[in-house]
């Protein structure tokens, strides 16, 4: 048992209060008789004395007979050289502890995470908790440690750690647990302090004008004398190696540079030294904004596929870069080297769900723009449905109710890989054959041993189906006549406007006559295609003639992984469920401010177009007779997306190409989707502070003006941060960046709910705090 004063002060103030009394009745004795005048003194001084105690925070402090024990073991990167003494220490505090004290151990970096629960009986080995090791806040770990303590007996906390916290003030917060009771203990972790060179700080200016050079300078520091190789890269190419002597202490290096390409590039500083530790923190990084006319990325499915468009722009005064879909930059800030993006006849699967993440986080959060040009592999039969880029058009993927087509047929006639794996692959190949399918669609599955396992019937329990194809066995038919022949009679008793067989095997059966079966079937409209996996050029051969017999196409692949892709291309090419062909006379709509140099009465025909249903809040520009959108545009976050769903390659615009106005139309589309050119009135200062960034813009003065950042995350998230005015044409906030990696920034300036200024910007975070 003891106590504690909260305030002793007060309490020596009620001991000089007592003397002050004391002293007033010794020479002014009040008219009492002795024993009643001391009396009334010793009352007089009890109360005063309780008074004071009670002032100055007097505690009685009981000790509990038990005690939990939270051991608090930092597992962030700048201990990671030490995790096995570390480790050895929690065991070591566990084993001490008395009697059945409860005990458990929490870890952290950035976040605290419980190890081991608070038990009687606490089991700890190694480390099994991976909290982010960025960065250190002891603060947030003895907050999580103090609240997860049981409220009975006595809190004790010790912290295992070296003491470099960069988030939090542990201080504060080891104070407040002081106050509520709970003893806190530190453990100094031992880490090791080997040689070590860093790269602190790369400076390089934010913007420069086509043309011109600039100078990047690096501060390197070292703790110890070393050789050096300073490599300096302009975005992926080498510009310079140099070999130096680092002393102990800072050094600068700098660099010429002369990006040439208007846009963002990245100036990086790689040290390599011969005595060093980490090699994390070697890097310098800094993004360079080049000014200049604006420069559009054309991405095309094979080279010369948007050669019709590249010549247009050209001759519009648009410079261009093509692509293919593997080529497409993987970053936000290589692709911002370009103000807007067109996409020609482009798959959902050739972009990936990263390209199709960065292009709609590019769109929303930076202001690039979007074209999307259509034809057979885009849209609907380009696999848009349900795709962060089908999000991003004007334009939704489904088919209008009045464009919906009668039912087809399908039959799948499956032969066995010889292989568990390459049997599940196609099986469920099969399954998205099955959801690329509507409700009033028809589906069969024969499986090359026992003929129609999957009947032939609609497609109204899509689910049931596909725990069908699931259960069968595929068999390896000496021929395939038998399961041709289920598939004939099947479709030929089905009421649908298509029906189409896809034959899938290796094509080495016995039998080789099935000409007269195929001919047959087509006489009774049912077409044939093939897919050959990992067949002989023999075998290949005649699964080739067997798809021109039945009027259909051939595929050929050596990777099963190539099957579920062909399938659902097959699906697509065979129902062509989106796809409009005939004479088709655009109508305007509405805005034609988008193409203003076209001369709309004299558009002419199309062929084709790929059917899209428009979105509430887009703008149709040109559509069809049936009033489908052929181009629709719509502001998407800060940027411009516009669709067009007929094609540039002449499939269906054969005419158009040819049409003395089609590169005046072509760029004007291209045009409408530009962000506006960066305005010099803004103007931004960042710093990086822990797991933020302090960001700093100054704008032209204006009452009641709103100053807005949108930045592109290095996970392609997005952030939008609404800065705080701090003086005349000031404004200040905190930008979370706690990821390693490049920051791409968009600043607005609006008042009265008008855009009045916008500029971009960029930061690096190159590597953690740690």
């Amino acid at each position: 048992m003891g106590f504690e004063l909260t305030r002793p002060l007060l309490l020596g103030a009620g001991v000089l209060a007592l003397v002050v009394i004391v002293a007033i009745w010794r020479f002014f004795p009040p008219p009492l008789a002795p024993r009643r005048a001391r009396i009334s003194l010793g009352l007089r001084a009890l109360i005063v004395l309780l008074l004071s105690a009670a002032l100055a925070g007097f505690q009685v402090q009981t000790t509990p007979a038990s005690q939990s024990l939270l051991v608090v073991a930092d597992l962030s990167a700048s201990v990671q050289s030490a995790l096995d003494s570390e480790a050895a220490a929690v065991r070591r505090i566990l084993q001490q502890r008395q009697g059945d004290n409860r005990a458990g151990v929490l870890s952290f970096g950035r976040d605290p995470q419980v190890e081991v629960n608070i038990g009687k009986d606490p089991q700890f080995g190694e480390f099994q908790s991976q909290p982010n090791p960025h960065y250190t806040d002891i603060a947030a770990a003895l907050q999580l440690g103090g609240s997860i303590l049981p409220d009975d007996g006595r809190k004790h906390i010790v912290l295992i750690s070296d003491g470099r916290a960069n988030l939090g003030d542990a201080v504060g917060e080891a104070r407040l647990l002081r106050a509520e009771g709970i003893r806190v203990d530190t453990v100094a972790l031992p880490v090791p302090q080997g040689a070590e060179a860093y790269v602190d700080r790369l400076d390089a200016p934010r913007t420069l004008t086509q043309g011109q050079q600039a100078s990047a300078q690096a501060l390197i520091v070292s703790n110890t004398p070393t050789q050096a190789t300073v490599r300096w890269y302009l975005d992926r190419t080498l510009v310079n190696t140099t070999q130096l002597e680092l002393p102990a202490g800072e050094t600068t290096v700098k660099q010429t540079i002369k990006p040439q390409d208007p846009g963002f590039h990245a100036v990086r500083v790689v040290v390599d030294a011969v005595r060093d530790t980490y090699a994390e923190n070697n890097l310098g990084e800094a993004l360079i904004q080049v000014v200049g006319p604006p420069r559009v990325l054309l991405v095309e499915n094979t080279v010369g596929d948007a050669a019709s468009l590249e010549s247009a722009l050209h001759s519009t005064g648009i410079g261009t870069s093509a692509v293919t879909p593997d080529q497409l930059p993987r970053s936000a800030a290589d692709l911002a080297a370009y103000q807007a993006v067109v996409l020609v006849n482009i798959p959902a699967a050739s972009l990936g769900a990263d390209g199709m993440n960065l292009l709609q986080a590019s769109v929303r959060d930076l202001g690039t723009g979007l074209v999307v040009i259509g034809g057979t592999e885009s849209y609907g039969p380009g696999g848009y449905a349900g795709t962060p880029l089908e999000t991003t058009l004007p334009v939704q993927i489904q088919i209008p109710q009045d464009m919906q087509k009668p039912p087809v047929a399908v039959v799948l006639v499956l032969e066995s890989t010889e292989t568990g794996q390459g049997d599940q692959i196609l099986r469920g190949a099969a399954e998205a054959v099955v959801d690329q399918l509507t409700s009033r669609d028809m589906v069969g599955v024969t499986d090359g041993a026992m003929g129609m396992v999957v009947p032939l019937a609609p497609l109204t329990d899509k689910a049931a189906i596909k725990r069908k194809i699931e259960a069968i066995g595929l068999g390896d038919p000496g021929s395939y006549a038998p399961d041709l022949n289920a598939a004939d009679q099947a479709l030929s008793k089905a009421k649908a406007a298509i029906k189409h067989v896809i034959l899938f095997g290796d094509g080495d059966t016995m039998d080789r006559n099935y000409q007269p079966a195929i001919t047959a079937m087509h006489g009774r409209g049912i077409t044939l295609s093939t897919v050959a996996i990992a067949a002989t050029a023999q075998d290949v051969s005649m699964m080739q003639a067997m798809a021109g017999w039945g009027h259909g196409r051939a595929y050929q692949s050596n990777s099963l992984q190539d099957v579920p892709q062909i399938f659902l291309k097959e699906t697509r090419e065979a129902l062509k469920p989106w796809i409009v062909e005939g004479r088709i006379a655009p109508q305007l709509a509405s805005l034609a401010e988008v193409i203003p140099g076209v001369p709309l009465d004299s558009f002419p025909a199309l062929a084709g177009y790929v059917a899209t249903t428009p979105r509430a809040a887009a703008d149709i520009v040109l559509k069809s007779p049936q009033g489908d959108p052929l181009l629709a545009t719509w502001q998407y976050g800060l940027g411009r997306v516009l669709a067009w769903t007929s094609d540039a390659q002449g499939r269906w615009t054969a005419d158009l190409l040819h049409w003395p106005s089609a590169n005046r139309f072509f760029g004007d589309i291209v045009h409408a989707s530009l962000p506006q050119p960066g305005d010099p009135a803004l103007q931004i200062e960042t710093r990086v502070q822990g797991d933020h960034t302090h960001l700093l813009v100054t704008a032209p003065s204006t009452s009641g003006a709103t100053v807005t950042v949108s930045a592109v995350t290095p996970d392609l998230a997005g952030a939008t941060l609404t800065l705080s005015p701090t003086g005349p044409g000031r404004f200040e906030g905190d930008l979370p960046t706690d990821q390693v990696g490049s920051y791409l920034l968009h600043i607005s300036e609006s008042a009265g709910g008008v855009v009045r200024h916008t500029t971009t910007s960029g930061l690096v975070v190159p590597y953690s705090p740690e």
